[in-house]
Order: structure tokens, then C-alpha cells, then sequence
């Protein structure tokens, strides 16, 4: 019997299927190298080195400001001293395989909830930061760049 919930599980199975068919072989996506990338920059900052964290981004992010906000959040609210993973979601980007990773990040004095947006090159061969979005947990205030997918819904009546 088709109950709602279902239903809902249907279309999110459908939607998925459409966003992710211009991905070779989506089943075969592990999410274990976007997991080191992100270590590797998570891991830099802990240390406070903002060089080696933006070595974690792709050669088209626009890294203009970037470097002076990540070093600009050490200076005032201390190292990164924690970043667990608590959503991970596959996504496609121009027929590449990608993950968009939600972090709740501790600081030394701040508490924060960051998304990656990971994704593979053609080959897969090297994965890079496309977008880094930074939200404020105490001010709910957030700051974004680069390159970042827009969650949708599927509406079942």
C-alpha cells in the first residue's frame, strides 16, 4: 500500500536520481575522500595554519577575502578545536560527483555551523572545496563564498 510517507520517499528517491544522472556511476560515489579533504581543513585550521587550509579549495574559488576571514577568526576566537559532521548529502555539480557536509565547528570562543560544498574533478582523481558557508551560532549570523547548491523540497500533496 502507498502511504504518504511513501509517497515522499518515492519522489526524494525520484529527485535524487534526476539531480545525480549527470554523475558516472553515483552508486559508486564513497564519500571517503570528500572526509579527508575535509579533515586535512579542518585539521589545518585546528593547527592555525590558514596556508594549508586554502590549499583545501578549488583553483576557481575566489579566494579574495577568504584567507583574511579564516585567519581573522583564529586571531579573535581562538584555533578550531573541534569539527564533527552531522549531515552529508550527495549533490552533482556540472555532471561531477559532490558532497555538500554540514559541521558544527567549535572555536576556542565561538560555536559555529559550517557547510562544505566537496566535489570531485572529472576523473576523481582530486577533490576541493567549492563553497565554505559560515553561520554564527550565537548571532545566527552567516557568511558565504563560492560555489553552494540550493536545498529543495518535494511537495507531496
Amino acid at each position: 500500500m502507498i502511504t504518504r510517507k511513501n509517497s515522499m520517499i518515492v519522489a526524494a528517491a525520484v529527485l535524487g536520481a534526476v539531480i545525480l544522472s549527470g554523475c558516472r556511476r553515483p552508486e559508486l560515489v564513497s564519500p571517503t575522500a570528500a572526509n579527508k579533504l575535509a579533515d586535512r581543513f579542518y585539521g589545518a585550521l585546528t593547527h592555525g595554519d590558514v596556508t594549508s587550509a586554502m590549499k583545501a579549495f578549488a583553483p576557481d574559488f575566489d579566494a579574495t577575502n577568504w584567507p583574511r576571514l579564516l585567519t581573522n577568526l583564529q586571531v579573535r576566537y581562538g584555533r578550531v578545536t573541534s569539527a564533527n559532521v552531522s549531515t552529508l548529502s550527495l549533490a552533482a555539480a556540472g555532471g561531477q560527483p559532490c558532497y555538500l557536509m554540514t559541521f558544527q565547528v567549535q572555536r576556542e570562543h565561538l560555536s559555529s555551523s559550517e557547510r562544505l560544498f566537496v566535489c570531485a574533478t572529472k576523473d576523481r582523481a582530486i577533490w576541493f572545496i567549492r563553497g565554505h558557508e559560515l553561520t554564527r551560532l550565537d548571532t545566527n549570523q552567516s557568511i558565504a563564498a563560492g560555489v553552494l547548491p540550493s536545498e529543495t523540497g518535494v511537495r507531496v500533496p
